[in-house]
């Protein structure tokens, strides 16, 4: 059963949710005020078998994400350059291993905190894994140093626009104070302190795959006593296979920075976090540009988004674009890197169904159509006034049935709104912590659980592997967060 310990924990998490419904009574807020049915809104025993699939037909955005990952890697592995650059990396930090887990932990957490929006730094995540299992390290090792130090981020994001950056869209309309730079300072620390401590959790437990994989026992013929014969097993890395070739790592590198800095500034939205509205402005010139009478741009261009304003469907084009200049580029055969990207889409399926499984709760609860348990739970831990007792709870219990951010606060953000400007500010910072938090444990995190199914680690091992961490920041956050209160 440990092949299907995912599905396990992603089915119990479902029945509990489940029975929730039958028991809880359900509310609804309007204008900042809780109405209650007086009664609870049950799920049935036929959306236990509905919702699943629902779940999937809804997010299908991050699984096609997932499969998009996959395919673009499946390319980059025909071309032997990139076999080539995976190798180089690894006998340049071969004898100090260690640096280069540090390397990674700090840049996916910075880009989280910076970038905030988790789907483009995915991209980066077989990569860096692939190297961390090159040099030596356990695939939960890996994991923590990608898609972890990437929720580790998020706890302390700074200007990230898929964090800090939904907070100002949400709260920004109550609050002529908040901004971008609310509390920057202290989110800056609060970065420093969680990514540092990450850093010591993970070179603590930096566990080394095992090479003894398989005992065998023999009979010696002289001494006719048994001794143990040991045979190694090579570990299986994810989306990655070796073709070697002489050609230049430069245009792949070039080709991927490019992609990469294309798709940060796809995602980020200038005009909603800092009022910079020029690639917008510039985007409507572009679009209504004629020839004669003639569009020519908008034509050309069909449904193309502003840059700014991107998501995950933008996101999977352009890893389809770029996988077809890195097959132009490297002269591979058309045929050969349709096989690699269809191949490296097969090893992310399981990935991506798990993906989009992680979902089914957030499904249930749109189900009920915003009369629903979680408003109750919430309403009896905020009050009329503001304390980091329940703001804590009720954030906490949130974003475990909210797995995406922008639709936690926009929700969830209803009975704080009476609160006072500058108190706002510290609601806001816990939303992001507290989600962050629960974003890095519960199986309800899609990232966390692609991950997971990515490398095949059991669940109930991340648990071991994190929860003493989780402690700790839990306790940092609620203490900066009483700090903050009494400064403001």
């Amino acid at each position: 059963m440990k092949k299907y310990d995912l599905l396990k924990v992603l089915g119990i998490t479902f029945l509990v949710v489940f029975l929730m419904s039958w028991v809880i009574p359900a509310g609804g807020y309007s204008s900042g005020s809780f109405s209650s049915t007086d009664a609870a809104v049950p799920l049935g025993l036929y959306d236990l078998v509905r919702l699943p699939f629902i779940s999937m037909a809804t997010f299908i955005q991050y699984i096609l994400l997932i499969l998009a990952i996959g395919g673009f890697y499946g390319v980059l592995n025909k071309t032997g350059v990139y076999t080539k650059i995976v190798e180089g990396i690894t006998k340049k930090y071969k004898d100090n291993s260690k640096k280069f887990m540090i390397i990674t932990i700090i840049l996916f957490a910075l880009l989280s905190s910076i970038i905030g929006t988790l789907n483009v730094i995915l991209i980066l995540v077989p990569f860096f894994v692939t190297v961390l299992l090159k040099l030596g390290y356990s695939k939960i090792n890996a994991l923590a140093s990608t898609i972890g130090a990437m929720l580790v981020g998020q706890i302390g994001s700074t200007i990230g626009f898929g964090t800090w950056g939904y907070l100002k869209i949400v709260f920004g309309q109550s609050s002529t104070t908040f901004t971008m730079t609310s509390l920057i300072l202290i989110r800056i620390i609060l970065l420093i302190i969680v990514t540092s401590l990450f850093v010591i959790l993970v070179s603590k437990k930096s566990l080394f795959k095992k090479e003894v994989t398989k005992k065998e026992v023999v009979k010696d013929k002289k001494s006719k006593e048994k001794t143990a014969e040991v045979k190694e097993e090579k570990v299986n890395i994810p989306l990655y296979s070796e073709l070697r070739t002489e050609k230049g790592i430069l245009p792949l590198i070039v080709v991927v920075i490019l992609m990469f800095v294309l798709l940060v500034v796809g995602v980020y939205n200038l005009s909603y976090t800092f009022g910079i509205s020029f690639l917008e402005d510039f985007h409507e010139s572009l679009m209504s540009a004629k020839i004669g009478n003639y569009e020519i741009f908008s034509n050309l261009l069909g449904g193309t988004s502003a840059l700014g304003l991107w998501g995950n469907y933008d996101i999977i084009a352009i890893l389809v674009i770029a996988s077809l200049i890195i097959t132009w580029v490297y002269s591979v055969k058309f045929s050969e890197a349709i096989d690699g990207f269809v191949k490296g889409m097969k090893e992310m399926i399981v990935p991506a169904v798990y993906a989009g499984l992680s979902c089914v709760v957030f499904a249930a609860i749109l189900n009920m159509e915003g009369a629903d348990f979680v408003n109750t739970i919430t309403n009896q831990f905020v009050g009329e006034n503001f304390s980091i007792a329940g703001t804590t709870i009720s954030t906490l219990t949130s974003s475990f049935f909210y797995n995406d951010f922008y639709t936690l606060v926009a929700t969830m953000s209803s009975p704080f709104s009476a609160f006072d400007e500058n108190v706002i500010q510290i609601v806001a910072l816990m939303f992001q912590t507290m989600y962050g938090l629960v974003m890095l444990i519960a199986p309800t995190s899609i990232f966390l659980i692609a991950g997971l199914s990515y490398l095949q680690i059991p669940y109930k091992e991340w648990v071991k592997y994190i929860y003493k961490y989780l402690l700790i920041i839990f306790g940092i956050v609620i203490v900066i967060s009483v700090i903050a209160n009494m400064m403001i």
